[in-house]
């Protein structure tokens, strides 16, 4: 499918499907295409945690009861974390598989990007942002995972009506130095569904107001 089609059908899951459950190979193929999102220095400072069953139960008190029935009705809740505070053994387990996949081959360069990503992480330390610029790039990772999973036939939402306090509470996040950024659900549309793009037509503002284009 051309990704300008993929762009136009997909949409935001407002009522799931809860006898349809998503397959492990396909929720497999969603997050490899997660795990290729583009990142500020190859920095990568999110995680994935994929509730299923008893888990997704347990975080049932930080959803809001607006979103309790899509997230019941959901197959998969996928909580997406960014890093809160700079984390060493992070960047180095990062470094390490750079120099795995043969993107380092030699010492000089394995020691000027080790240096750049600590520049750029440092920066933002410094500026106080560090977590608002990982979450940054936690979105970039929902925005890839939603339309890799409408690639494959897979429905989604994104949750920000969550209690976020909650969830990292649930989630023992501070232990691990993660805050939660976003939920997003996956899962299969029920027919009852009422914002399909038959029913309720994408709309976005035209290019003529988004774009100004300079020489």
């Amino acid at each position: 499918m051309d990704f300008k089609e993929l762009l136009e059908q997909r949409y935001t899951t407002k009522y799931y499907d809860s006898s349809r459950k998503v397959d492990e190979d396909t929720v497999t193929r969603i997050l490899e295409c997660t795990r290729l999102t583009p990142t500020s220095a190859n920095s990568q400072p999110y995680h994935f945690y994929v509730l299923t069953g008893a888990s997704k139960d347990n975080l049932r008190p930080a959803i809001k009861d607006f979103n309790m029935q899509r997230y019941d009705g959901a197959s998969h809740a996928v909580v997406i974390t960014c890093k809160s505070e700079l984390d060493e053994d992070h960047l180095k387990a990062v470094l390490e598989a750079e120099i795995r996949d043969g993107r380092l081959p030699d010492a000089e360069l394995v020691a000027a990007q080790d240096k750049s990503r600590h520049f750029f992480s440092n920066l933002h330390v410094e500026k106080g942002d560090y977590n608002a610029w990982t979450c940054k790039q936690a979105y970039i990772a929902f925005g890839t995972m939603v339309y890799a999973a409408a690639a494959y036939g897979v429905d989604s939402t994104a949750l920000e009506g969550i209690d976020y306090e909650k969830c990292d509470e649930i989630m023992q996040l501070a232990d691990r130095k993660e805050q939660t950024a976003v939920i997003v659900l996956l899962g299969y549309r029920s027919a009852k569904d009422s914002n399909t793009v038959d029913k309720r037509p994408k709309s976005r503002l035209s290019l003529e107001q988004l774009v100004t284009r300079l020489n």
